[in-house]
């Protein structure tokens, strides 16, 4: 009998380590470095195709802090820093509304599936500019 508890002790315990296996909670899910895509929606505009980094961190009980960066000759190039992103756990989203360059009204929405974001940058509440798509590494 001592045997099989300590086997099954160890067990858990190895398990406990495997990536994916321990429960995390949400702030690891979020926080972290995520790669991927920014495209361009409104093809008549100033706007470029880029590939991105997003760097999040939790700020406090709901708020993250996101530092986007785009990919320039194969090195991070610092585009800005979103700060106060609002969490929302039910929807599973993180959510930042700004004014852009021009002093438009802009939303960056943000929906976290597991290990991807898939998201959107919205202009005057109606213009789709933007479509992120990120997987954490």
């Amino acid at each position: 009998m001592k045997t099989f508890l300590f086997t099954l002790f160890a067990l858990s315990v190895i398990l406990q380590h495997l990536p994916g296996y321990a429960q995390q909670t949400t702030a690891d899910k979020i926080a972290g470095t995520w790669r991927g895509t920014s495209l361009c929606q409104v093809k008549q505009s100033a706007c470029h195709d880029e590939n991105v980094v997003y760097h999040i961190s939790k700020k406090s009980a709901n708020l993250y802090t996101i530092q986007a960066s785009k990919i320039v000759n194969g090195a991070e190039e610092d585009m800005d820093t979103f700060d106060s992103v609002v969490y929302d756990e039910t929807k599973q989203t993180l959510k930042f509304t700004m004014k852009d360059n021009q002093g438009r009204n802009a939303v960056w929405l943000f929906k976290i599936d597991g290990m991807q974001i898939q998201g959107t940058l919205t202009i005057n509440e109606n213009t789709l500019f933007r479509i992120v798509e990120l997987k954490k590494s």
